[in-house]
């Protein structure tokens, strides 16, 4: 018994007050696993729903070039059906959805996890914004530059086994799956070709990560202290705004190096002789992009081809991972005054 009172004691001291610090505080559930289960569940959500809509959309797409938009519901819910029993969907969905599992779980999760485990710490304080933001950034940015590479040996293997049934029947590897990909290049192909020509994978996935968690956590606490916390405003409606908001700047920051920068150097005309401009590489491109006199150069296509295939997942997995309270944290009274152990200290 004494023991356990000078345990509240030192605990409701002003040198050891874990509920009502103004420093790093050691949260019960900043635990790397915990977190880490906790950005599974809302990476492979997001990324499912990314897929899946994106297969939706491609096969709609197909089925319009040979028939009239629907008009009216019955029509729309007739076209969906239909949209549903193309061979290219009931075909493409197993492989998109092996992906989602694989990227959601992998990477998503880990972007989540290692964020959650270097901010959870930083107090908020109570009823009003956090002054010393600042201090976050270091922890971002860690976090970001620790989760860039994870996604990359998915998507290489991705794009290697779409692009497989594009070449001559003779230099086909046979690919039955994407999980059958992935699997089999390392041995096949080595290790290595997983993560060749990854330079603009790794910086989309830096600038991602960065602005897409930064910017929600630093809009949940500016715009939110005066919506929900301090009014009547919905949080649900809070939550969107900013969600859209953050999504919409994190593909802003990403679409030149994930698209526009590898285009340059993959797509564009060659010179004469079949000579690249940039070498063939990708930070010259970079750098001629930089120095270059339009800056709306950065994102040609940007809607089409790269936010609406992106913000799906953003959106969803930022809707569960702040629904799971990974972007929630302890906030300190200021005002208050040292903690008694009494019933008043459920008010502070």
């Amino acid at each position: 018994m004494y023991f356990e009172l000078d345990d509240i004691k030192r605990r409701h001291s002003p040198y050891f007050d874990v509920y009502n610090a103004f420093s790093w505080i050691s949260t019960p559930e900043n635990n790397y696993a915990w977190n880490y289960q906790r950005g599974a569940i809302a990476g492979v959500l997001g990324a499912a729903l990314n897929e899946t809509q994106i297969l939706f959309t491609e096969n709609a797409k197909l089925l319009l070039k040979h028939y009239e938009r629907p008009s009216g519901f019955n029509q729309t819910k007739t076209f969906i059906k239909e949209v549903l029993k193309m061979d290219n969907f009931r075909h493409g969905i197993k492989n998109r959805l092996q992906y989602a599992f694989v990227i959601g779980s992998v990477d998503i999760a880990n972007r989540l996890a290692v964020y959650r485990t270097c901010n959870s710490g930083w107090y908020r304080p109570f009823g009003s914004f956090e002054v010393n933001y600042y201090r976050r950034l270091p922890g971002v940015l860690f976090a970001a530059l620790a989760t860039s590479w994870i996604s990359v040996p998915f998507d290489l293997a991705k794009m290697a086994y779409y692009a497989d049934k594009t070449f001559p029947q003779e230099l086909q590897r046979g690919y039955t799956s994407y999980l059958n990909a992935l699997r089999r290049i390392p041995f096949e192909e080595g290790p290595y070709f997983l993560f060749k020509n990854c330079f603009p994978f790794l910086m989309r996935n830096f600038f991602q990560t960065s602005t897409l968690f930064f910017m929600y956590d630093w809009l949940k606490d500016k715009f939110g202290g005066v919506t929900y916390r301090m009014s009547d405003f919905p949080y649900a409606l809070t939550k969107s705004i900013i969600a859209f908001f953050s999504v919409y700047f994190a593909c802003v920051f990403s679409y030149p190096w994930a698209v526009t920068i590898r285009e340059m150097v993959d797509l564009w005309p060659k010179e004469k002789g079949g000579v690249c401009t940039f070498q063939g590489n990708y930070r010259k491109a970079a750098v001629w992009l930089w120095y270059h006199d339009f800056g709306s150069n950065y994102f040609p296509g940007f809607m089409n081809n790269y936010f609406w295939r992106q913000a799906p997942w953003m959106l969803t997995s930022l809707w569960i991972a702040d629904k799971l309270g990974m972007f929630t944290y302890w906030s300190h009274d200021p005002y208050a005054g040292i903690g008694n152990n009494t019933w008043e200290d459920v008010f502070s």
